[in-house]
């Protein structure tokens, strides 16, 4: 009984919060990588300047957010538009920002970091290598955990005297690349929680400066 109204309390959650998800990116298989021509200008991502920032929620409440660093990149433009371009980031550099105590972020970063999620110890890296450039929508093969798909996202673009910054937020489901919570329990209750306690959506918020 206990357990039925456990996952009807979780239920009611997942639909209440459904309602305000943001749309994700949708997923195909992944696709051959871009080449820059020899008419476009390829910039280097300074990667002290550039930032990727994610987010994701509980079903009923509390939400985290963060920071992974990105350890190299490159975009190459043509006539104003991405023609092609990838960065890397470094997976065990994933951190919270706004942390409330060093032992609740110290226990979030072990979930986060362990085969419960990102499994950084066999898959220390991710990347996004663009397949199809744009001016403001670009796709690109997304891989995290050795898992590679096709996504299309939104991107900004700004021409400066030094170079150019990109910009793009858009979510991801997180199921899409076997990131999910709790797969070494077999028990029936936690069977449903570890795939409805937490949102499906990953959000990301990156900013790439790059400079020739």
């Amino acid at each position: 009984m206990k357990k039925t109204l456990l996952i009807l309390s979780v239920s009611t959650g997942l639909l209440l919060a459904s309602c305000g998800n943001p749309k994700t990116t949708t997923t195909e298989e992944a696709g051959e990588t871009a080449e820059a021509t020899v008419e476009s200008v390829t910039y280097n991502v300074n990667l002290d300047e550039s930032t990727v920032n994610w987010s994701s929620a509980k079903v009923l409440d509390g939400s985290y957010t963060g920071t992974v660093t990105v350890t190299a990149g490159s975009l190459s433009t043509k006539d104003g538009a991405i023609e092609a371009g990838s960065f890397t980031l470094d997976m065990t550099s994933i951190s919270e920002a706004n942390p409330a105590s060093e032992e609740m972020t110290a226990k979030l970063m072990g979930h986060l970091k362990s085969g419960d999620f990102f499994m950084v110890d066999s898959f220390p890296t991710a990347s996004f290598e663009i397949t199809s450039g744009g001016t403001d929508m670009v796709k690109g093969n997304l891989t995290i955990k050795g898992i590679s798909k096709e996504i299309e996202i939104p991107v900004t673009t700004e021409m400066t005297d030094a170079g150019m910054t990109a910009s793009s937020k858009f979510a991801i489901n997180r199921n899409d690349w076997g990131v999910v919570w709790g797969n070494n329990n077999t028990d029936e209750t936690w069977a449903f929680l570890k795939d409805n306690f937490i949102k499906d959506e990953i959000e990301f918020d990156v900013t790439l400066v790059a400079s020739k």
